[in-house]
C-alpha cells in the first residue's frame, strides 16, 4: 500500500542530501572495465581466446560483457 509522508522541506533537503552522499560513495567503489579488445591487448592474447576465457566463465564480466580489472589480474596470477 503507499504511504503519504508528510515532512518539512529542510527535512526533505536532508533526506536528499543523504541518498546523492550514499549515491556517491558507491560510485567510488566501482571496478574498472575493459573490453574484450582492450584486454586481448593487454595480454597478447587473439580477440577469439579471450572470447573463449569469458565463455567459459574464467574471466568474470558485467552485463554488457565488459572484463572486469579484478578478473584479470586473478588470470594472469595463475
Amino acid at each position: 500500500m503507499d504511504r503519504i509522508i508528510v515532512t518539512t522541506p529542510t527535512e526533505l533537503e536532508s533526506i536528499i542530501e543523504k541518498v546523492f552522499d550514499r549515491k556517491i560513495v558507491s560510485e567510488e567503489k566501482v571496478e574498472k572495465t575493459y573490453s574484450i579488445n582492450q584486454v586481448a591487448k593487454l595480454l597478447g592474447r587473439s580477440h577469439k581466446k579471450v572470447s573463449d576465457l569469458v565463455a567459459l566463465g574464467v574471466l568474470k564480466t558485467t552485463p554488457d560483457n565488459r572484463i572486469f580489472e579484478s578478473s584479470i589480474r586473478a588470470y594472469n596470477n595463475k
